[in-house]
């Protein structure tokens, strides 16, 4: 401690020293001196603007019962196979995360998970989860009203056509063919803009439906439909790009077998 403290003192006494000095020099100063230099004089604290949330913000954490500071609503975010019940509440308000034991499911079985926003349609989405009982390892998130605000990072939206989908992903892109529980959905992506990237694991999905239009009468024939795999480009079926689209979005995690 000694070795350090000397040099302290005798830097202590040098700086008295100058400031006692630069006082008696400011006495001699003329009465019209102008201001300190801009290198000397003292800079005011600036004030940072808070940050402009982006465009594509996912709903900003809460107290324990508010509503999200966003109104935009976009899957993943900030969802992930670790996020259970008491982080979705933080994201999202106690209020708007209810567990449900009887969700249906695919094939008429029902399971146990959660619902966000269940009373708004406009921001109600469906979580599955790998375990049931204790609501852990997230597995899928599925969100199907047609009003709903929530969409995928890629930009696939609730009522884009078959057409408009191929458009954004710059590739033909494969299906199911309708008439069953997994009818519609969207199997490829044929390496387009809207597939998962190299070393991204969550999957981004879509399900398709034939959606007539008013004043025409295209039958439920002029899409394809069955248990097989479908092109968007196949010359079978001209119309179905604009017959077709999206009434399901939703995200899938990779398995978590190790919970």
């Amino acid at each position: 401690m000694r070795r350090w403290l000397a040099p302290a003192v005798v830097a202590a006494f040098a700086l008295i020293a100058v400031v006692l000095l630069l006082a008696a020099c400011g006495r001699n100063d003329p009465p019209n001196a102008g201001p300190a230099s801009a290198a000397t004089a003292p800079t005011p604290a600036a004030s940072t603007p808070a940050a402009a949330a982006p465009a594509d913000a996912t709903p900003a954490p809460g107290t324990a019962d508010s509503e999200p500071a966003s109104t935009d609503y976009v899957l993943p975010g900030a969802l992930a196979p670790d996020v259970g019940p008491e982080q979705l509440r933080r994201l999202f308000g106690s209020a708007n995360v209810k567990i449900d034991d009887r969700l249906p499911g695919p094939e008429g079985e029902p399971f146990r998970g959660v619902v966000l926003f269940d009373g708004d349609p406009s921001r109600r989405a469906v979580l599955h989860y790998q375990d049931e009982q204790k609501l852990q390892g997230l597995a899928v998130v599925e969100v199907r009203e047609p009003t709903t605000r929530w969409r995928l990072d890629n930009g696939v939206a609730i009522g884009q056509s078959l057409a408009d989908l191929v458009r954004r992903n710059g590739k033909p892109i494969r299906f199911s063919g309708l008439g069953w529980d997994y009818g519609g959905t969207v199997t490829d992506w044929n390496g387009g803009k809207l597939g998962s990237g190299e070393g991204d694991a969550v999957m981004r999905h879509a399900r398709l439906d034939f959606q007539p239009q008013a004043g025409r009468d295209d039958g439920v024939d002029a899409v394809p439909s069955g248990d097989s795999e479908y092109a968007s480009d196949d010359p079978t079926y001209p119309r179905q790009g604009e017959l077709l689209r999206v009434v399901e979005i939703g995200v899938s995690f990779p398995g978590e077998d190790d919970l």
